[in-house]
Parts: structure tokens; C-alpha cells; sequence
């Protein structure tokens, strides 16, 4: 196979691993909630993670990304959860099939049509797989990124939400039973919001912010791209570093975006057409509100990307939960801040109020 001239590169998060193997090394007392900024690498973090303790035969991972899942309906949910290992390729085994939540629990044909059917209880198949598990001294282990996309969706009785139903059922699986470690990414930082505001879940849960890369680790990378990317073709020079961390800061994705441009475009265009695209992106944002609250939000930002809560009023909540929702802002529910998500939009702000870049 021909060698990708740009590979992925993982850069220092130490720190995070080793907060994550430390959570799954004390007995299950909480769910963890993996938050932070878009772009930051929470997904990519859930894949370390998977890949590094797959091999410890100790635990049984469990590992769905909602992204790859299309979700309109509970009947969705079933499918995505409990999908069968030999779907779609005609292969039996006798009077028992095996089915699977994240890949993982093997259950029979029988379970599967009540389930189907809307006549067995998904939780309790569950708890009854973890119980199973811990009974062979192995730890179950959920791991769910994207997990907002359930939000939206209801039990069969129309009466209960299943995102709310399923969190309980993790607060019992962690802090009552201790039967399951349980880690929950999501990109929507609002949902951290509203989770963080039930009193139930902020004391049978613990919060862990993955920010955006620091400096000393964007320039540690992007002096050696050949060790970190594979790349050969061209190397990069301090002061071109300087241009694109004063950019785009430490957001992961843009910084590979620009890398993957490099080869057909000089930096200083692909820095000056991001900076634009990010005034047109405020523009329109803003534009597309005619009582001009979302501009007098962001007005707030033109000297700082950082604002604590009490720079807003009450009535502005929804239009911030906008900005959430939107990309443009992310909340920290742990430090009470609304801040920019990430640098290159703090440029779009300052274009949009000031002058264009």
C-alpha cells in the first residue's frame, strides 16, 4: 500500500491519559464527562484510549461514537446498541446468534425479538451483561462519544427521554453499583451545561476538559512534522510556526488543514483565506438575527475570548445557548466561562467589528 505523504499525529496529552487511567483504575463511583472546546481532539482521545486498554484482557470495552450512528427513533437506539455480529452476511450459529451493545455483549436470538419487540428491558440486559462481567473479574467499560445525538429521543411510552433514562441508569451502574465505568464525550458543550445543572448528575459525576493544545506542544510538533506527520516534502521554519499558532492557536484539525495545504499553497494565503472565512462565518451569524442580540453578544469579545457568566444577562441565555449550538461559543460548566471556539474565530470577531482582514 502506498504510504500517506500526511499522517495523524498525537500530540503530548499525557496529562489526560494518565487522568483517564486513573479513572479507570479506582472502582466505578462515577460517570465521567469528557468536555471541552470543538476541535480540541476529544474523539481522538476516546481512540487512544480504546486502543491502549483493548489490550489489558481486565477490562471489556465498550465503545460506540454516536457520529457514525444515524438516530431518528428508539428503534434506532436498539440498532445501534444492540446490533448482531453477523449482520448482513447470512452466517447462523445454530439457535443462538450473537448480538452486541458497542460490539461487546453476546445475547441471544430470544432477547434480541424482545428487545425488538419492545418487550425486554434494554437497561436491565445491560446490567445483567456487567454482572456477568464482574462475576469473570472483568471490568466493563462504556465508552460513548457524541453522545447528545439521544437527546430527542423517547422510550416507547412517549412519556420518558432516553438520554435522561440512560444517565440514570449509568448513575446506578457507576455510583450505586459500582459495576461499570462509564465515559461520556460530546462535542455540544451546552448538553454539559444542562447536565451539569441537575444536582443529581454533578454528584455522581466528574468533569474533565480537554482544551486546546498548548504552545510549547504546537511548536514542539510542527518543528519535526517528519517524525510526528511522516512528511518529507517540506519543512517548516519558526516564524512560519509563529504565523500559524497566532492563527489558529492549538485546534488540531486546523493545524493538519494546514499542513495538508502546504503542499500546493503557499502559508500566508491559507492563513489570510481562514482568517476570511471566519469574518463571512461571524457575518452571516450575525446577519441572520435581525434584533442584532447575537452581535451585541459578541461585541463583548472584541478584547477578550474569555467571559464569565455574569458578563450577560439572564434574557441573553438562549441567544448564548445559540452560539453554543453553533460552534461559535463553548461553555465551560466547571469554570462558569463562555469562551471563542478557538483563535482562528477570534480573528473572524475581530475582522467582523474592526476591519476586514
Amino acid at each position: 500500500m502506498k504510504p500517506f505523504k500526511l499522517d495523524i499525529a498525537f500530540i503530548n496529552r499525557n496529562r489526560e491519559m494518565a487522568e483517564l487511567s486513573s479513572y479507570l483504575e479506582s472502582r466505578p463511583n462515577a460517570i465521567l464527562f469528557l468536555h471541552g472546546p470543538k476541535s480540541s481532539g476529544k474523539t481522538t482521545l476516546m481512540y487512544r484510549l480504546f486502543e491502549q486498554i483493548k489490550q489489558e484482557n481486565a477490562y471489556e470495552i465498550n465503545f460506540l461514537n454516536l457520529r457514525e450512528v444515524f438516530l431518528t427513533s428508539y428503534d434506532d437506539f436498539i440498532d445501534a446498541f444492540f446490533k448482531s455480529a453477523e449482520q448482513g452476511n447470512g452466517v447462523k450459529t445454530g439457535t443462538r446468534r450473537q448480538y452486541s451493545l458497542f460490539g461487546m455483549f453476546k445475547l441471544d436470538a430470544f432477547t434480541e425479538r424482545m428487545l425488538k419487540k419492545k418487550k425486554e428491558d434494554p437497561f436491565l440486559v445491560m446490567k445483567h451483561e456487567f454482572q456477568r462481567l464482574q462475576k469473570k473479574n472483568i471490568h466493563p467499560v462504556v465508552i460513548i462519544d457524541e453522545f447528545h445525538k439521544l437527546d430527542g429521543l423517547y422510550l416507547p411510552d412517549k412519556q420518558k427521554r432516553l438520554m435522561v433514562e440512560l444517565m440514570n441508569f449509568f448513575v446506578a451502574m457507576t455510583k450505586e453499583s459500582h459495576l461499570c465505568h462509564v465515559i461520556i464525550a460530546s462535542s455540544d458543550a451546552f448538553f454539559i451545561e444542562q447536565v451539569y445543572v441537575d444536582s443529581k448528575l454533578r454528584k455522581t459525576s466528574r468533569f474533565m476538559k480537554l482544551d486546546y493544545l498548548k504552545r510549547e506542544d504546537v511548536f514542539t510538533w510542527l518543528h519535526d512534522i517528519k517524525k510526528y506527520n511522516k512528511v518529507r516534502e517540506y519543512k517548516l521554519r519558526d516564524e512560519e510556526i509563529e504565523k500559524i499558532w497566532d492563527t489558529v492557536g492549538g485546534s488540531c484539525w486546523e493545524i493538519y488543514s494546514i499542513l495538508e495545504e502546504l503542499f500546493h499553497r503557499q502559508l500566508d494565503d491559507i492563513l489570510m483565506r481562514i482568517k476570511r472565512e471566519k469574518v463571512a462565518m461571524i457575518t452571516d451569524w450575525c446577519f441572520r438575527d435581525p434584533s442584532n442580540a447575537r452581535r451585541k453578544i459578541l461585541k463583548l469579545y472584541r478584547e477578550s475570548n474569555i467571559l464569565g457568566i455574569r458578563a450577560f444577562a439572564p434574557e441573553q441565555l438562549d441567544d448564548l445557548g445559540q452560539a453554543v449550538k453553533d460552534n461559535i461559543l463553548y461553555y465551560d460548566p466547571v469554570e462558569g466561562v463562555y469562551g471563542v471556539q478557538g483563535k482562528s474565530l477570534e480573528w473572524g470577531i475581530k475582522g467582523y467589528f474592526y476591519k476586514p482582514v
